[in-house]
């Protein structure tokens, strides 16, 4: 499998994995042999990895015939860039750095993520095997009147120049429609470009949800002109 994901990787094909998940992402519309990469998807579907996601333009998926075939469109999303080249607004709410680690910690992002202790945990453990050496300060919470009222999650991407994504964002129940989201947001790029050093963002939600879309057009990020579709295998189904 491991020679499978570094011959992708050669190939323009970006990974990254735990233990139940890799997932694939393609970014550029077109790649050099999109033959081979169809093939390598495709072998990779028959090592029994219990789950394989991709990301990809919409436009190059009629060159994937196999992956086509064995991966089920699960959504589509618009990704958003940013180049950090100008310094992002220090006029931020108040933010704390917690460990992920501490039942209080999973207990406030099971409330933000509406799952149960088990599944929050469950999924930070994931966040950890896929960042392991950035983890430990991802877990940012925006503090507002000392309370905390929204969780955000800054890293690198790995194998790329330095830069940043955001792996989850969400806004506590209680505060939902106050006009949050945008200086959650801004939190996170914040401490992409000032304390993760990061030279670009790059950010994707699904098609329909406007709102996140708004966010991040608000704090200055551009869209991509293509669409890109997000697919799945699951060994279990097939």
């Amino acid at each position: 499998m491991e020679e499978i994901l570094q011959k992708l990787k050669i190939l323009g094909v970006h990974h990254i994995q735990n233990d139940c998940e890799i997932l694939l992402e393609i970014l550029e519309e077109q790649l050099s042999n999109t033959y081979e990469v169809d093939e390598l998807i495709l072998h990779l579907t028959n090592t029994k990895q219990k789950k394989i996601m991709l990301e990809c333009p919409k436009t190059l998926l009629g060159k994937l015939k196999f992956t086509k075939e064995k991966m089920k469109v699960v959504g589509e999303r618009v990704i958003f860039t940013k180049e950090f080249t100008e310094p992002v607004s220090s006029l931020l709410p108040e933010y704390e750095v917690w460990s992920i680690y501490n039942p209080d910690s999973i207990s406030f992002l099971s409330e933000v993520m509406g799952r149960s202790f088990d599944e929050t945990e469950s999924f930070l453990m994931k966040m950890e095997a896929e960042l392991p050496s950035q983890v430990k300060d991802m877990y940012t919470v925006m503090i507002v009147k000392n309370e905390p009222v929204g969780v955000v999650f800054p890293h690198i991407e790995p194998d790329t120049d330095q830069e940043g994504r955001i792996f989850w964002i969400g806004t506590h129940p209680r505060h939902l429609r106050k006009g949050l989201g945008q200086r959650l947001h801004l939190i996170g790029l914040y401490r992409l470009q000032n304390e993760f050093k990061a030279k670009s963002y790059l950010g994707a939600t699904s098609v329909d949800n406007h709102p996140m879309r708004n966010i991040m057009i608000a704090n200055g990020c551009v869209q991509n002109r293509n669409s890109f579709l997000s697919l799945e295998f699951c060994f279990m189904e097939w």
